[in-house]
């Protein structure tokens, strides 16, 4: 009996764990580039014991025009690599900007990777023709000038990522793996919704209520009757 109120109430820890990542699924619905979190599941391991795990769905999200030359989209398993405080990190948020030193930077400020580093267009837009163009496989021109190709790393369920912020995520172990050119393809002007389904969310959030309402009671019960014996026990 105690252990059955034990396996209740620890159904009860996961499934609020569980609620609060599909809270925090929808409140980001409308973050670019956002990989939806699936919620908590019970795994066995190969030792046979039982662990409890959440997953990245990395799954591609819609690309969405917005004609800014700045806005990349990315199809497929590639991710930006940026510079952060924390170190190089990988992201599909494409909302990037130049700023005043003339370094192609993040929203937040960070600064986008290139092959050769850091990229920076300040030296090419003192030309005539200042037009900025991004060809698929990322290669970044100031009219016909190169500038850089942006550095592309691979993001999928392939290795274990762990979310930094947003968007972010950096290899749980290890450093990330360079993404192949087939794997992956840029589209300039467009950005990457989240992987978000709000019907999805909001079925799995009325399931998870269900089911814990039934534990709720399960432990109600248990603790009656254990109740009950232990006054048996008294008299």
């Amino acid at each position: 009996m105690i252990k059955g109120i034990y396996l209740a109430g620890r159904s009860l820890n996961t499934r609020t764990k569980n609620m609060d990542i599909i809270a925090n699924n929808l409140a980001n619905i409308s973050t670019t580039g956002y990989k939806r979190e699936v919620p908590f599941s019970e795994i066995l391991t190969e030792e046979g014991k039982i662990t409890i795990r959440k997953f990245t769905d990395y799954k591609q999200g819609e690309l969405l025009p917005t004609s800014n030359p700045f806005d990349l989209g990315v199809f497929g398993n590639g991710a930006f690599v940026v510079q952060t405080d924390r170190g190089e990190e990988l992201t599909r948020d494409g909302r990037f900007k130049i700023d005043d030193e003339g370094s192609l930077v993040t929203n937040d400020g960070n600064k986008v990777m290139g092959k050769n580093g850091e990229i920076n267009i300040s030296d090419l837009m003192l030309g005539q023709d200042q037009t900025i163009s991004v060809t698929s496989l990322g290669e970044i021109k100031v009219g016909k000038n190169v500038v850089d190709t942006l550095l592309m790393a691979k993001l999928d369920g392939s290795r274990e990522y762990k979310r930094t912020s947003g968007s972010n995520f950096t290899p749980a172990y290890g450093e990330f793996d360079y993404a192949n050119e087939e794997e992956y393809q840029i589209t300039q002007g467009y950005l990457e919704e989240s992987n978000i389904n709000p019907i999805i969310e909001m079925e799995a959030m009325i399931q998870i209520n269900h089911d814990y309402g039934s534990s709720h009671k399960v432990i109600n019960i248990l603790d009656q009757s254990l109740e009950k014996a232990n006054e048996m026990g008294r008299v």
